[in-house]
């Protein structure tokens, strides 16, 4: 019997609001609720040395099982420094910038693929690969968070094709590409579709959509959506997916 689940991805910018308003925090737990998501995919997830990731707080809180891989160290990168100005407790602390999957549903497995490192970027890139069983279907989710256009991206496109999963395969890539949708499309394998519509930045007034959604012909989309800003400097998407039956034409 086909399997529907929900697949939602979000860039929580460590849990605050946009620079212009002193980078304000929000409740992180709360609005990755808000998603009502069976899935989902967290950039720019904080883990301090001492103390609970922000991803693993909302697994706990919310019953998800979660998979992470660091990024970068905060001594490596501009702006949780920045953030620390405007918060006491995180000014003499360390930790790393992550990215995690966060599921509702069983996880068979997890593969992370490091991506070449840029020299104008100060942070690692990597594809977190956590494959699902939907009721008896398997399904990969791959998430990233990608270099912007300025520093290369466009170079790292081979690696990023080795790493997904064949096409035949019923799979979704996801997350804060930095980029437009035309150019993810083009770094991507053509029979990759992307799904959804609707500007994610910055939050408050969106002006670019730069968080995307791809998927491999056997997933059938069911529904896609920009959701309202959640007090992250990105807005977070969402979308609806039927495996296991007719492939879509």
């Amino acid at each position: 019997m086909p399997a529907e689940l929900t697949v939602a991805s979000f860039n929580i910018h460590w849990g605050r609001g946009r620079r212009s308003q002193g980078f304000p925090p929000f409740d992180v737990v709360e609005a990755c609720k808000q998603l009502d998501a069976d899935v989902i995919a967290l950039q720019e997830s904080w883990a301090p040395d001492r103390g609970v990731a922000q991803h693993d707080a909302v697994a706990e809180a919310l019953g998800y099982e979660v998979q992470a891989v660091p990024l970068s160290r905060t001594d490596a990168w501009p702006t949780p420094r920045t953030v620390s100005r405007y918060d006491p407790e995180r000014r003499a602390g360390s930790g790393d910038w992550c990215l995690a999957v966060l599921s509702r549903l069983p996880i068979t497995a997890s593969t992370t693929s490091r991506f070449f490192q840029l020299p104008p970027d100060p942070a690692s890139r990597a594809l977190l690969q956590v494959d699902l069983d939907v009721e008896g279907h398997p399904f990969a989710v791959c998430a990233t968070h990608f270099t912007h256009l300025e520093f290369g991206a466009v170079l790292q496109a081979p690696a990023l094709r080795r790493a997904l999963p064949a096409p035949t395969a019923p799979a979704v890539l996801l997350g804060d590409m930095n980029m437009w949708s035309w150019c993810i499309s083009a770094m991507t394998p053509r029979s990759w579709r992307r799904i959804g519509s609707g500007r994610t930045w910055p939050a408050h007034r969106p002006n670019s959509r730069i968080d995307h959604m791809l998927v491999t012909p056997p997933v059938e989309v069911l529904g896609t959506e920009t959701l309202p800003d959640l007090g992250s400097d990105h807005r977070p998407i969402r979308a609806r997916f039927r495996i296991g039956g007719t492939s879509p034409r």
